[in-house]
């Protein structure tokens, strides 16, 4: 039996998280109750299955369905500070993360504008402040844009983070699907003036791209789609697997010192890979030609995984030694955001 990469309280970083994904269903459970959603579901445990994804997800189309669900549960200041303090406390007791960020979108958690963009962040905050009261760990919000949402909407999801950045909002992101079904290529270069507005006041950059493509017949629209993204002077690119099938992305990635923030389980479930096999061959085509990786879940809850499980089935299946896997995670404390030290224990 092959030693673990990690010993059980080793401190392991979680840089690649949805808050949509990262609450476990019977606090979602318990919230939408508290709060008056009528559920369609018969009981906890039909609830509890149709959020997590499966074989049957239909890929990411299926994840976003999801994802309307979970954030729907959490459109409230009170929502959204539940579902981040157990996500951060809850990933420090199970996985031992004292590094951990959180990402969502304030602006899908307000129900169309009736709640007030600003207290669900300032909610997300006081979490933050609670958590990292009660456990020693460092965390921080990434603050997400969305591909669907008009350019005046994505700009006051920037203008939040900005508003909040001495206050735990340490990056932006964006993510969601393509506007009105489109496909490829997403013009990512229409947001250089929100990634300058962003980068002029202190804050990180990680888009999500190249997620998509690694088996599509033709694979050039999210090629480009990466393309795009580098030249917009990103800090890191949420999952960006697409890398590995391209020889010019890994030229470009490795010029521009960008991180990827790799999703192992998440990009098999979702179908983004057909297999463990194929999601392996993935990383180490990536860990071979020194492309600066991270390991991260996506959303423990939504995907059914943990972070440990994340490593240790890379090592099993060869994508990474445990000395790779260890550099990894210690990767991933050194480029994380999240400028502040963990909190000192009381005396």
């Amino acid at each position: 039996m092959n030693a673990p990469s990690f010993a059980p309280d080793e401190p392991l970083a979680e840089l690649h998280a949805h808050l949509g994904g990262g609450v476990d269903a019977a606090t979602m459970w318990e919230l939408a109750h508290e709060q008056g959603i009528r559920l369609p579901y018969r009981d906890y445990w039909e609830f509890a299955a149709a959020t997590n994804v499966g074989t049957g997800t239909e890929g990411l189309d299926g994840l976003d369905r999801i994802y309307h669900l979970t954030e729907l549960i959490q459109s409230s200041p009170e929502g959204v500070f539940r579902a981040v303090h157990g996500m951060i406390s809850g990933g420090y007791r199970s996985q031992r993360i004292t590094t951990h960020e959180v990402r969502f979108n304030p602006a899908k958690r307000n129900r169309g504008g009736e709640r007030d963009l600003d207290a669900i962040v300032m909610a997300a905050v006081h979490a933050i402040d609670r958590s990292t009261l009660q456990y020693p760990v460092r965390a921080g919000l990434v603050l997400m844009m969305d591909r669907g949402f008009p350019h005046e909407l994505n700009a006051a999801v920037v203008e939040r983070a900005i508003r909040f950045r001495d206050r735990g909002v340490v990056a932006i992101d964006i993510g969601g699907p393509r506007p009105g079904g489109s496909g490829p290529p997403y013009p990512y270069r229409d947001l250089a003036p929100l990634v300058a507005r962003a980068r002029d006041a202190g804050l990180g950059v990680t888009l999500h791209a190249g997620e998509e493509g690694v088996n599509a017949p033709d694979p050039a629209p999210y090629i480009e789609e990466m393309l795009q993204v580098l030249a917009l002077g990103v800090d890191r690119v949420g999952h960006g697997i697409i890398t590995a099938m391209e020889p010019r992305l890994q030229e470009a990635v490795l010029e521009a010192g960008v991180v990827l923030e790799i999703c192992p389980t998440s990009n098999v479930r979702t179908g983004a890979v057909r297999d463990e096999a194929q999601m392996a061959e993935i990383v180490y085509v990536l860990e071979s030609a020194g492309i600066p990786l991270v390991v991260a879940t996506d959303g423990p809850e939504m995907i059914g995984t943990r972070l440990r499980a994340e490593y240790a089935m890379l090592v099993r299946l060869g994508a990474l030694s445990r000395e790779a896997a260890r550099r990894a995670n210690a990767r991933a404390h050194d480029v994380s955001f999240i400028t502040a030290p963990v909190r000192a224990a009381a005396p």
